[in-house]
């Protein structure tokens, strides 16, 4: 269940980031780097909203949902909730306009990011509730119906005005749109299903993963607003092309690698067996660890590549220097947010997580400010990368407080040896254009995956025999049949 249900949500998250991939693409080449760091600002405002002001919704929708499902009271509330959310921003925001908080320059900018900060929260939520209910078909359909939405708006938008604030207008609409997609159980929402009780409960649970995600915030947005201070909108637009492409492919597999796997954790949680959760955990790590692992390591050897090919030829030599320090921010990122942080919800102590994430930030907006003025984009990434990866580690020992989570240190090493058979075969191969990508594509993961089934990593050996037999009687079934029509 867990390897097909993640195999499915994977997917739902693969093909929407192809599509991220080509409207990184398209964008690039009608926009140039100064107009698009203009639409990475946007995009910076809806990823900072969005973790900080919303996120913290979804996680503790999927932390209650489980042991509440019954609960006629519990969508409602939530709704309730998000809409209390989104009146207080808007307040926010007027007040920071009225009171000249905001640049006069940015207005249009924050407007807009605000505008997408409600459409991509809205549509988390509502995505959520298919993953808590074990709908994977769902969750594809919203994704790629999303993912659609925004190439076709962003690039049309893009096309048409060359105005980065009607581009993220654009992306807005498409992620509004995918929530039509999803489906929720009520028509609107009743303040006479507003439950206080559930509400102070979330409010409890939640505040502290908000502040969390606040300082981890500072590791990336932060970083590219002291980006575009300390250097240019065109650096910050070289930052954003190079993190689209990589969260586009890693970020997206690795939260659909996570999907399946974390709401079974719950439920065996909730029913109080924590063998089987434990278990499930290390089930779930060596998974996400089994992809993520070969995915970055192949993004950071094919970076020159997939610059030379995805973006416009103005992004082409700063892009490329970016790729690794992407791939490395993206693996310690995923490997922390999917399987380390967990032990934080689990063991509802996600106050935990403000003194990581605290640490996190200092570390990324110190070394920014010390190296931006002498690498620029290079040195944000740089700083990032540091940052997350001490992360990683001071979530791997505070976890330990809060709910043991195993780490899957023998997959690990057979993950790593598989790894280095892949990266032996890649780096033989040409480094740019078009053959370059899809032969280290191609023969990479080919050399992964037989080294994955040598290896036996996930059972693969005991799977692949079993393929191998049933398509051998399928094989001998058809010749037979065949033969005997042909005689007939």
């Amino acid at each position: 269940m867990l390897i097909r249900n993640s195999a499915i949500y994977m997917v739902a998250k693969l093909l929407p980031g192809l599509f991220g991939l080509a409207t990184t693409a398209a964008l690039t080449r009608l926009l140039d780097p100064h107009e698009y760091g203009l639409y990475g600002l946007a995009l910076v405002t809806m990823m900072l909203g969005s973790s900080i002001l919303f996120d913290w919704l979804g996680l503790s929708f999927l932390r209650f949902y489980q042991s509440r499902r019954d609960d006629p009271n519990l969508v409602s509330t939530f709704i309730c909730m998000f809409i209390v959310l989104v009146t207080v921003s808007a307040a926010a925001l007027g007040v920071a306009l009225i009171g000249g908080v905001v640049r006069t320059d940015l207005v249009g900018t924050s407007v807009v990011g605000l505008l997408m900060v409600w459409a991509c929260s809205w549509f988390e939520l509502v995505s959520r509730l298919a993953v808590a209910e074990f709908q994977p078909i769902k969750y594809l359909s919203m994704n790629l119906g999303r993912s659609l939405l925004v190439l076709g708006g962003a690039t049309t938008a893009a096309w048409l005005t060359t105005s980065p604030l009607w581009t993220a207008m654009g992306t807005a609409a498409g992620f509004f749109g995918g929530t039509f997609f999803g489906r929720i159980p009520i028509t609107r929402p009743s303040w006479r299903r507003f439950d206080r009780n559930l509400a102070r409960d979330v409010l409890v649970f939640g505040a502290p993963i908000a502040a969390s995600m606040m300082l981890f915030n500072l590791m990336d947005g932060g970083t590219r607003v002291l980006l575009e201070q300390l250097d240019s909108a065109r650096a910050l637009g070289l930052y954003t092309a190079a993190s689209a492409l990589v969260q586009s492919t890693l970020g997206v597999m690795a939260a659909g690698v996570s999907m399946a796997g974390y709401s079974l954790v719950v439920r065996e949680v909730e029913r109080g067996d924590h063998t089987a959760a434990r278990r499930q955990l290390l089930a779930n790590g060596t998974l996400l660890l089994a992809v993520l692992a070969p995915a970055s390591l192949g993004m950071a050897l094919t970076g020159n590549c997939i610059a030379t090919t995805l973006v416009g030829s103005k992004f082409i030599s700063g892009v490329a220097p970016l790729m690794p320090w992407m791939a490395a921010i993206s693996f310690f990122g995923c490997l922390r947010s999917f399987h380390l942080d967990q032990a934080f919800q689990l063991g509802k102590r996600p106050h935990q997580q403000i003194w990581i994430a605290g640490l996190g930030g200092i570390i990324s907006i110190g070394l920014s400010i010390y190296l931006i003025p002498r690498e620029g984009p290079l040195g944000v990434a740089i700083a990032v990368a540091v940052a997350v990866a001490i992360s990683c580690v001071h979530a791997m020992i505070a976890g330990r407080y809060a709910y043991p989570i195993p780490l899957p240190i023998a997959a690990g090493i057979r993950v790593g040896i598989c790894c280095a058979m892949m990266a032996f075969v890649v780096i033989q191969l040409p480094d740019s254009g078009w053959v370059g990508l899809i032969l280290r594509t191609t023969l990479g993961s080919g050399t992964y995956a037989l080294a994955v089934v040598a290896m036996n990593l996930l059972d693969t050996r005991e799977l692949a025999v079993r393929f191998a037999k049933r398509a051998t009687r399928r094989c001998a079934a058809f010749l037979g049949a065949a033969a005997l029509n042909k005689n007939r």
